[in-house]
């Protein structure tokens, strides 16, 4: 491995990847660096939609929506094996919302001009309970349905990893960034990194530092010395709590259009169950291991009961999943709901460049605004040509959940289930099969338990139980495929299960 590169990025989420792609696509030398794992902190933990954020038209971001919806196109075009177009219904409880969303919606549709993905269209309440079975008719006047996208957060952060490198880039995970420095007293182009599976420690050198880490921006830019007071993110907490598909059965997600918090709260459908989310609370630090409150559950189910005919209760939920938002920082943010999601990217006086802000769904735009502003300061500048590149497992595949996910590299799964005679699944209530975990650490850069069952699988987003009781499993196949002992799979499981706290609502309600 090199250690001279044109770009270092530092961050292996949506940002990071995004800027990654963009870089090594117009030829420059790429390193991207993750101190954990790729996705471990906000990208794992999304809503799962590609949208333009039909919220946001009451703050009058239009720029923002339309940005978003041009993004949403390129999004389900690069990445078919892993994206779908999704029907979204907003149940409505009296005329004037009915009147009030349409126009929304219209103004929506209208804003996407020609990368428009669907019409939309009105239900009475007798189509609307056709639809719904399950929803609480009392209040119920009408439904107004529309098109957005959805897709798998982490399998397609694994999926830019695999472009990213295809085309010649170096990202490595369990490197933690520990300074940032200049080796000739100017411009900052050096970062020393720890390898945190091993403690190896390596020097490595660029023209250009990008700091894609998102909660966590302003901690590295503190571990670049950068005298910057200002503070340039707020973080914000989103919940979701996951249950089985039959307690709403649809083919629909469902939008509630307006919460007590001042929020919408989708239930989707997802991988046969359905995420119901998401909160926003105010946090004044960011954590790797954000934990749910009780009382951002209980507000959830409570929101999903009003709108449910059979009620949910705690017992009922799978698993429960917390991320934290990466939002620009105002000079007053009392109420993160109100913060905008655009992105911002600036650089400090030694040049450390330093992408804020932003959603999953412009992760490619974010990238080519960060190499555009690279490149703005050269005379010869090389095109974007990223908004209708294809990913390199990307395949319209006729594949089921779960091979699916996995594009052109479906038949590897079945050529490894040949290979070590396992045609098992993980566990009876998940979808995986075992060979999947060897493909995982052979092809997808997995070291742990956790990075197979939460980001390669979403095994623990889904049923956290099924995950603790199959962890022993993984660890056997991933020790054999690695050359790894028993005490690191007791290892591996042990801490697996304490990993397994923050999604066990069970654990939360203690």
């Amino acid at each position: 491995m090199q250690n001279n590169y044109d770009i270092i990025i530092i961050g292996g989420g949506a940002t990071g990847f995004g800027c990654a792609v963009e870089a090594v696509s117009r030829g420059y030398k790429t390193l991207l660096l993750e101190a954990y794992d790729f996705g471990k902190g906000t990208s794992s933990k999304s809503t799962k939609l590609i949208h333009g954020g039909l919220r946001y038209l009451e703050n009058f971001d239009f720029a923002l929506v339309k940005e978003g919806l041009e993004e949403r196109f390129s999004f389900l075009h690069n990445a078919p094996h892993l994206t779908h177009r999704q029907s979204y219904l907003i149940p409505t409880r009296s005329y004037f919302e009915t009147i009030k969303y349409t126009i929304g919606v219209k103004l929506y549709e209208f804003l996407s001009g020609k990368y428009k993905i669907g019409k939309s269209y009105n239900l009475n309440k007798k189509q609307t309970l056709a639809e719904l079975p399950n929803i609480e008719d009392s209040k119920l006047k009408k439904s107004l349905v529309y098109y957005d996208g959805q897709f798998d957060d982490t399998r397609l952060l694994v999926s830019l990893m695999r472009t990213f490198e295809a085309k010649g880039g170096v990202a490595l995970n369990y490197h933690r960034v520990e300074k940032v420095f200049s080796s000739t007293d100017s411009k900052l182009d050096t970062v020393k990194v720890t390898y945190t599976l091993s403690g190896e420690q390596k020097e490595f050198t660029a023209k250009h530092i990008v700091n894609a880490t998102g909660t966590f921006t302003d901690k590295t830019i503190d571990i670049a010395n950068q005298q910057d007071s200002h503070k340039y993110v707020s973080v914000a907490q989103g919940t979701h709590i996951v249950f089985d598909r039959n307690k709403f059965p649809t083919e629909h997600a469902i939008l509630i259009p307006e919460t007590e918090d001042g929020r919408v709260l989708f239930i989707l459908p997802w991988h046969n169950h359905l995420i119901v989310g998401t909160t926003d609370i105010k946090k004044e630090a960011p954590s790797i291991e954000p934990r749910a409150d009780k009382a951002e559950i209980d507000f959830i189910l409570e929101t999903f009961n009003q709108y449910a005919k059979e009620k949910a209760t705690v017992a009922d939920i799978k698993s429960v999943y917390c991320g934290q938002r990466p939002l620009v920082s105002p000079k007053s943010a009392k109420n993160t709901a109100k913060i905008s999601r655009k992105h911002e990217v600036v650089e400090s006086k030694d040049g450390l460049i330093t992408v804020v802000g932003g959603k999953w769904t412009i992760f490619r735009r974010m990238g080519q605004d960060v190499i555009d502003f690279i490149e703005s300061k050269k005379i010869a500048q090389k095109i974007s040509k990223t908004s209708d590149e294809l990913l390199v497992d990307a395949i319209d595949s006729k594949e089921t959940y779960p091979l699916r996910v996995y594009g052109k590299n479906a038949n590897k799964i079945k050529d490894i289930q040949t290979e070590i005679d396992n045609f098992e699944l993980l566990h009876k209530d998940l979808p995986y099969y075992q060979a999947e975990v060897v493909y995982h650490a052979r092809y997808e850069k997995a070291k742990t338990v956790e990075d197979v069952l939460a980001r390669r699988t979403r095994a623990a987003f889904l049923d956290i139980k099924a995950s603790i009781a199959a962890a022993p499993v993984v660890a056997k196949l991933m020790a054999k495929e690695l050359g790894k002992d028993r005490s690191w799979q007791n290892q591996q499981v042990e801490a697996f299960k304490e990993f397994a706290k923050n999604f066990d609502v069970n654990e939360l309600y203690r």
